[in-house]
This record gives structure tokens, sequence and C-alpha cells, in this order.
């Protein structure tokens, strides 16, 4: 998972919070399972229902309906995902966040799905098929949470760093950023929304990185005299792509400050 951090550092993901939906698992015996897809584990769909969480297998499923209906396939082999560069920084490399932001212990907390951020005072939510990737910091100073799946395919991390310039100027220097990093870097639109009740720019773009395509959700915005940063990726070459997107954009829509 510590290879997991370096394919996401620097500029995040700004999925805009969607209303309530549900997704529908139609079985093979006729049977509906009305919920919400947030992950898939060995060969089965975890769904978190109304009454709990359900593990159904693949090859019991006839068809899935989503926001834009695709058929399932298997998860891509685990491979390891590109490494990114360091969070989006224009100024000089002299200007770095304090390094009381590296070494200042970090206070946080899991509870079933809700991750608490105690040190920086918020709260998102965690799907289950993802883990807190460990020592995070150590390799992106500016990260404070990285999380992911554990076959490494969809990966979302939540960076930190001092307001130093407009807000429009460090988006612009994230974007520029991943697309040096990315080769066939294809723009799918960006956009102006909030985010934990902030003003955020949200891109949007696709890219490759050793041999494989990804689907990545940028954020930026500002809360004070701080810039977060979310991004949010996962394999662009499967059929659960939409899949993943939705459980990308529920996280997001989550995040909320707790002072």
């Amino acid at each position: 998972m510590k290879r997991a951090l370096l394919c996401l550092t620097g500029l995040f993901l700004v999925a805009s919070p969607r209303g309530v939906s549900a997704d529908e698992l139609r079985l093979k015996d006729g049977t509906k399972i009305v919920g919400n897809i947030v992950g898939f584990e060995g060969d089965a769909f975890k769904v978190e229902t109304s009454y709990g969480f359900a593990l159904v297998k693949k090859d019991k499923v006839a068809s899935i309906v989503v926001s834009e209906a695709k058929s399932p396939a298997p998860p891509p082999a685990r491979t390891n995902p590109p490494p990114i560069a360091p969070a989006a920084n224009t100024a000089p490399a002299t200007v770095q966040p304090p390094a009381r932001t590296v070494e200042a212990p970090m206070r946080e907390a899991v509870e079933g799905t809700r991750y608490t951020n105690l040190t920086y005072s918020f709260q998102l939510y965690k799907p289950p098929s993802w883990s807190v990737i460990e020592g995070a910091r150590k390799t992106l100073p500016t990260a404070i949470v990285a999380m992911g799946t554990e076959d490494q395919t969809t990966i979302f991390i939540v960076g930190r760093e001092p307001l130093q310039k407009a807000i429009e100027q460090h988006a612009a220097a994230n974007e520029r950023r991943l697309r040096e990093l990315y080769e066939n870097y294809r723009s799918l639109g960006e956009r102006r929304t909030t985010v934990a009740g902030q003003p955020a720019f949200e891109k949007h773009f696709r890219g490759t990185v050793e041999e494989h395509e990804w689907s990545v959700t940028l954020l930026t915005f500002a809360r004070e005299k701080e810039v977060f940063t979310l991004i949010g990726m996962t394999y662009a070459n499967s059929d659960l792509i939409q899949i993943q997107e939705n459980v990308i954009a529920r996280t997001i829509a989550s995040l909320e400050f707790t002072k």
C-alpha cells in the first residue's frame, strides 16, 4: 500500500455530491437486491442495503443497474500503481509546508465505515473494501490520509498545504503537474462546485501511467489559510469503473469538518 501512495499525491478529486440513489443487482434466480455497491471483494460484490451489508457472488448476478448501466467484470489483476509526484506547488523549491506539518503526530480513528481525523478535524466515509494506508506522510509529506483497495486499483488521498496564492492558481498548478505525469492526458470536464461547504474547483480526466488507463477526479479548495486537495483514481479499463467512481464520489460527498 505504500506504493499506492506514490500513485496519488498532490492533487485531488472533487466529485460533486450526488443525490441519494441505489444500485440494483438482478440475480439469475429472479431476486433483486437494492442498495449501494461499495466494493468488490474476491469474486463478490459488497452491497450496503437498508438491512446491512450483503456479499453477492458475481456468478449469481444476471445484471447490475447503476447510474450508467455497464456489465460488471472481474477486477483487474493486482499491479503496482503509478508513482505520483509530491503535492503540487509552483512556488520556489524553498517554499515548503512548515516542518511541523510533516512531524506532527496524526490522531485518527476508524469506526466501521467512518474515518475521523482528529488532528485536522474532519470526517469522511470509508468504503468497507478500502484500507487506510499506513505511513502515508513518510512518502507524501502533505498527505493527511490515503486509502485504497487492497489490489491498489482504486486510491483516494486527502492532501493539505498552506494557502500561498489564489486558490485558482493552486488548482491550475495541480492540473499542470498531473498533465506532466500522465501520458495521453484527456480532460473530461471541469467546473466550480462546493465541497464541505467550501467553493471548489473540480476536474475529471483520464490518462495512462505504466501502461494502465486511469480515471481521475481532482478537487482543490481553500479553507481558512489552508489548501486541501482531494484526488481519487481508479482503473478505467475495467467494467467496474462506474461502480468504483460511484464509491469515490460518495466518499468525497461525505467530507465534513468538525470545527
